[in-house]
């Protein structure tokens, strides 16, 4: 399959959150402009519109900005983010509406009488929560397509509609096309991570359980974690920091000074490869030791044997088919059939099986730990290929095929419960990312490690 042709990126405004923020400190920008500005995107562009499940005011958002813009001007400032306009994955229940999570079998549920607790702080730090973003149905794909909404595609591919990535897709194509500063969303193998990485944007995938996941529709809660998608290291962390910590005051990241060590198998993550994009991560990974940091290249047993054993492609169909069971049985043809024969796929996994699968799991954390002993974080790309085109996606033998091998990298940093970062190839437009991957809990050095890598690509 002959790899797609990319563009450069070139939107008008794509701000970052913190610089946005600066601005609005300075008065050398409003919130009523900003709202504006992704308003217009959504009324004006095709793939603005469709990257949003319809569920939004405008007037709305207009009233909060104006709001926001009154109490700057007055001297008064609750928060430093007060007015900056944000998108919501249509996983997270946002009071008086109805979650959906890209189905159609949960629009008759009653609207949400309270903020998922992710969502509740963000909106009394004083982000806009400008609307719904559309996503695979239930999260369940890596390749962002959905037959029951209107369908986003990438921003950078030319030949024709190419996948924008998931399951977050609405989040990362809002942010690429200017209609949000950032996305909230989900990441249970790659969710936020693989959108971001082809829509030239920084994903960001915390330990699992740093963010409550209350109001919020699970797939799988062994893997399940709140992310983000943005402009920059900055952005992700500040977002981590106020959903984790519902504190305004932050501090922006300081890149690491000290000695960094990286690991990089030689085997398996950069297996069935694009050229283009292995081409470009190994200039990448050439420019970053160029700029001092160690990158160890060796062999990584254990991911074989991840490979071999499937155990996060078994335990996420077992838990998901756990909680949709019931609506597998009454509404069998209200899913995405893609969705629903993966989900009842977990009918096969017994209590018993399934417990066994989780004591292998601690069995791999524990090897993932040990083999990262003297090294700070993993470095592979983020997917191994470029976005394949949605057509070539539809036809049922490529489907499963592209999906395995595009969340094969990202799920490694949620089957081991660890932490991780997609950066994108800044200076070469590629539709394509790098991904930084740290253990259980090592979140805050490897913030300080992504913005260290984020200067050198910028630089």
């Amino acid at each position: 399959m002959s790899s797609p042709t990319i563009r450069p990126t070139n939107t008008p405004y794509r701000d970052s959150l913190v610089s946005a923020a600066k601005c609005l400190a300075k008065g050398e920008i409003t919130s009523r402009a900003l709202v504006e500005h992704c308003l217009e995107k959504i009324d004006t562009c095709e793939n603005a519109r469709a990257a949003y499940t319809g569920e939004f005011s405008a007037d709305h958002a207009r009233q909060y900005a104006d709001a926001a813009d009154r109490i700057r001007a007055k001297g008064y400032e609750a928060s430093p983010w007060t007015g900056l306009p944000i998108s919501i994955k249509d996983l997270f229940d946002i009071k008086g509406q109805v979650t959906r999570a890209g189905s159609t079998i949960l629009s008759d549920r009653p609207a949400a009488l309270n903020d998922a607790d992710a969502i509740a702080p963000l909106r009394a730090a004083g982000f806009i929560l400008l609307g719904r973003t559309q996503m695979t149905e239930f999260a369940y794909s890596g390749l962002g397509l959905n037959p029951h909404y209107p369908q986003p595609w990438n921003t950078l591919v030319e030949e024709g509609p190419a996948i924008p990535g998931g399951s977050s897709s609405g989040g990362a194509v809002s942010v690429a096309t200017g209609a949000a500063l950032a996305a909230i969303g989900s990441d249970t193998g790659g969710s936020c991570r693989i959108p971001a990485a082809m829509n030239t944007l920084t994903g960001f995938k915390p330990t699992a359980g740093h963010i409550s996941r209350k109001g919020m529709i699970p797939l799988s809660p062994s893997f399940d974690s709140v992310g983000s998608i943005a402009q920059t290291v900055d952005d992700c962390a500040l977002l981590d920091h106020i959903m984790a910590n519902r504190s305004t005051n932050w501090a922006p990241v300081e890149a690491e000074n000290g000695p960094i060590r990286l690991l990089l198998p030689t085997s398996i993550l950069r297996n069935d490869g694009d050229s283009q994009v292995l081409a470009v991560f190994e200039t990448v990974v050439k420019h970053l030791e160029a700029g001092g940091i160690e990158i160890v290249r060796q062999p990584m047993p254990i991911l074989q044997d991840i490979v071999d054993l499937n155990l996060q492609g078994q335990i996420v169909a077992a838990e998901a088919y756990h909680y949709f069971h019931d609506d597998l049985i009454h509404h069998p043809g209200g899913f995405d059939p893609r969705v629903s024969e993966r989900m009842a796929s977990g009918e096969q996994t017994s209590v018993q099986a399934l417990r066994q699968l989780y004591i292998e799991r601690q069995k791999l954390c524990a090897r993932f730990n040990a083999d990262m002993s003297g090294f700070d974080a993993l470095i592979c790309p983020t997917s191994p290929i470029l976005p394949p085109l949605i057509e070539t996606c539809k036809k049922p033998e490529e489907y499963g095929r592209l999906n395995r091998l595009i969340l094969r990298n990202p799920s490694l940093a949620n089957l081991l419960d660890g932490c991780s970062f997609s950066l994108p190839f800044y200076w070469k437009g590629l539709a394509a990312g790098l991904m930084l991957t740290a253990c259980h809990g090592r979140d805050a050095a490897l913030s300080r490690i992504a913005r260290r890598c984020e200067q050198r690509l910028k630089g």
